[in-house]
């Protein structure tokens, strides 16, 4: 199923194509859709099963993996586990499955950027990060809440103000287009982290960036 929201934004001049659709399915291969034309982020509508979305919602705060690194995607799933084993989570299958899955996100997302180096970023989070709408200062992200609320999605209306455009759940995936995305098109869909700060609910979340060439990289950082 696509969903095309129709909330005027702004951000692009009349003359600029934007790039502001949800594209949502319950397929993988809905993540791949996210270079069509106008598709602002593409959504991966799965369900985390019962006996793993239990394992992971009981995992005490301090056990729960960490990890920054810049890693080939072939690498990522022996990472994840290096993390987990650093955070003192005991081996068995549901870890296996968590390094797994995020092992093939991480090849999703290469394909889909055409870059196998990435910034891998998974880490607990209880505060209210990045809770202003924006649009990444990359090409391209991939998000997945293993734990907690996922991620807001807004358009601007003509009167410049955050219009809601939907919301992601525990578990579903998404690939975003960033402010540098190549073509003409200009992304005007926004994203924010979901407010948690106290109410005592903790986020596992992954984020990953395709490395950029250095000049990129200094735009990405200022």
């Amino acid at each position: 199923m696509t969903e095309t929201v129709s909330v005027t934004s702004q951000g692009a001049s009349p003359d600029q194509a934007e790039a502001r659709e949800i594209l949502e399915s319950d397929s993988g291969l809905a993540l791949q859709q996210v270079v069509q034309p106008g598709v602002g982020a593409a959504i991966w509508r799965r369900s985390l099963s019962s006996g793993f979305a239990e394992w992971i919602g009981n995992i005490p705060a301090g056990q729960l993996p960490a990890l920054r690194a810049l890693v080939d995607f072939r690498a990522v799933e022996g990472c994840i586990h290096a993390a987990c084993d650093l955070s003192g989570l005991p081996a068995g299958t549901m870890r296996d499955l968590l390094a797994s899955d995020i092992g093939a996100l991480a090849l999703m997302f290469a394909q889909v950027v055409r870059n196998p180096l990435m910034h891998l970023r998974f880490e607990a989070v209880t505060t209210d990060a990045c809770r202003k709408f924006h649009v990444d200062q990359m090409p391209a992200r991939l998000l997945c809440t293993y734990r907690g609320p996922g991620t807001q999605f807004g358009l601007r209306d003509a009167s410049g103000q955050v219009v809601p455009a939907g919301k992601m759940r525990s578990g579903e995936v998404a690939i975003l287009r960033g402010a540098l995305w190549p073509g003409e098109e200009v992304t005007t869909l926004l994203h924010r982290s979901p407010p948690i700060a106290g109410t005592g609910e903790v986020r596992l979340f992954l984020a990953l960036d395709p490395a950029v060439e250095p000049a990129a990289e200094a735009r990405r950082l200022h």
